[in-house]
């Protein structure tokens, strides 16, 4: 194993690397650069990403990697060495969902910090959604046709918020809450349309992550799922460009019509069950709404085995890429024009069905 870098040039800043022969193999596999942070990002841009414990993160200025503040629990998970040789071992393999973290340093001043692969790409400028999913509760879309959606907790001291909610009245609840919360559930039922062959893939891909998860204590990571529907026109190129990106996993189907690129991620799998987690637990089966993501590793990753709000309904009745590209190539007869053109048509209607309900909303 090659020893790696000792010392990692982030921003402006000389950063010692921290274990570097693992996440130097990382870097091999990926083909990423040793120089990938130099003049690619800036310290200054870090601020609480909203998840778990508030740590410190940002995208590089290029937007193709996430450099994240290491707290000591994450740290003490990820650089166990039994773990680290696994993890690397398995994302190295070619076709792990897990996101590539190739770098771990030690800033002067501010402590521990480790850089991922953005596990989307950074072309699409307008997604049809993100979602961040468990199978539990916590799902959440986190980007709607193209716009973020904030997230609006409900807090103790919010009680119109809580007795509305409480009793199905959403007078006394802000717009961008019923928002939130109609997105959490859109995220928990969500379906997902692939063809046999790559839902066969996803399942695999997926069981092997969990067995590691689960061997190593882990709990509450999540699943980031992005669907792009490119329009109509695209054409076979493109396509093909948009289902082969590197160090981004896609899928590339269609279903009636309506053809969609979904890129998948495992994120957030540093969690370990600490007594302070069990405490959690016990509080939450009590009072939060089931299913909960704070529970044992071994029924985490039996839950999440269960697909629910990750791939609960992953659809194999699509057509596969490859025959979606080849059609896109080959001489179109006059019912295939009128195919393409009900395609087109049934792409608008869904477009303008979305922006009638997001007004709907609005003007409540």
């Amino acid at each position: 194993m090659d020893a790696g870098l000792t010392i990692l040039r982030v921003g402006g800043i000389d950063c010692a690397t921290v274990k570097d022969e693992y996440f130097n193999s990382i870097r091999r596999f990926c083909n990423v650069s040793d120089c990938f942070l130099a003049g690619n990002f800036d310290f200054e841009n870090l601020s609480s990403g909203g998840g778990k414990g508030g740590d410190l993160l940002s995208r590089t200025l290029d937007g193709k990697y996430i450099v994240k503040q290491l707290n000591g629990c994450d740290s003490k998970s990820l650089l166990e060495k039994e773990f680290l040789k696994s993890y690397v071992d398995l994302v190295s393999s070619g076709s792990s969902f897990i996101c590539k973290i190739v770098a771990v340093f030690l800033h002067p001043k501010l402590g521990n910090f480790l850089a991922m692969i953005n596990c989307l790409p950074t072309h699409v400028e307008s997604w049809s959604g993100i979602f961040d999913v468990k199978g539990t509760a916590d799902d959440k879309v986190l980007v709607e046709d193209g716009t973020r959606v904030p997230e609006v907790h409900k807090r103790c001291w919010n009680l119109k918020w809580m007795l509305s909610e409480a009793i199905g009245c959403e007078k006394c609840v802000p717009t961008q809450r019923r928002r939130y919360i109609a997105g959490k559930k859109t995220a928990y039922r969500i379906p997902l349309y692939v063809t046999k062959d790559q839902k066969v893939e996803i399942l695999n891909s997926l069981d092997e992550a969990l067995t590691l998860f689960e061997q190593y204590g882990l709990m509450d990571y999540s699943m980031i799922i992005g669907i792009f529907r490119p329009p109509p026109s695209t054409t076979a190129s493109e396509l093909l460009r948009l289902s082969s990106l590197p160090n981004c996993k896609a899928y590339l189907s269609q279903h009636c019509g309506d053809t969609t690129v979904i890129y998948f991620g495992l994120i957030d799998f540093l969690q370990a069950w600490t007594g302070a987690k069990k405490c959690a637990s016990v509080m939450k089966t009590c009072c939060a709404p089931a299913p909960i993501s704070t529970i044992s590793p071994k029924k985490y990753a039996r839950q999440f085995r269960k697909l629910r709000g990750v791939a609960h309904d992953v659809i194999s009745s699509a057509r596969s890429h490859d025959s979606l590209i080849s059609s896109k190539t080959a001489t179109c007869t006059f019912f295939d024009e009128v195919d393409e053109l009900k395609a087109t048509v049934g792409w608008l209607h869904e477009k303008l069905a979305r922006v009638e309900s997001r007004i709907t909303e609005l003007e409540k």
